[in-house]
C-alpha cells in the first residue's frame, strides 16, 4: 500500500515557516519520500500499518493548514501517469525494499 500525503501549510510568518519546516522534517524522518512540492509518499506493508500511520499523522498535523491522504495500491501506484512538457511516461516505482537481481 502507498500513502500520498498532500499538504498546505502557510509560511508567511517566521513562526509558520517553522512549523512548516518540522512537520516536513517529521514527515522525512518517517520514510516519506517527496514526489512534489508539498507532495510526499510513503510505503506500507498492509493495510493495519497505513491505518496506525495514518492515526499518528492526525496526532502530528500542524492547526492550520490542510492536509489531504490518498492510500492506493501497489497497482494503483504503478500505472500512475506523469506528464513532463507535453509528452507522457510511466513513473517510475520507489520503494524501500532492495532490489534483487536473479
Amino acid at each position: 500500500m502507498r500513502l500520498i500525503l498532500f499538504f498546505d501549510l502557510p509560511v508567511k510568518t517566521k513562526k509558520e515557516r517553522k512549523i512548516y519546516a518540522n512537520f516536513r522534517k517529521l514527515l522525512i524522518s518517517k520514510g516519506y519520500l517527496m514526489m512534489q512540492y508539498s507532495v510526499y509518499v510513503k510505503l506500507f506493508a498492509n493495510r493495519d500499518a497505513l491505518k496506525n500511520h495514518i492515526s499518528f499523522i492526525k496526532k502530528n498535523v500542524p492547526q492550520e493548514g490542510h492536509i489531504r491522504l490518498a492510500a492506493m495500491t501497489e497497482k494503483q501506484y504503478a500505472n500512475m501517469e506523469i506528464i513532463i512538457g507535453g509528452r507522457s511516461r510511466q513513473e517510475e516505482v520507489i520503494t524501500d525494499e532492495p532490489m534483487i537481481l536473479l
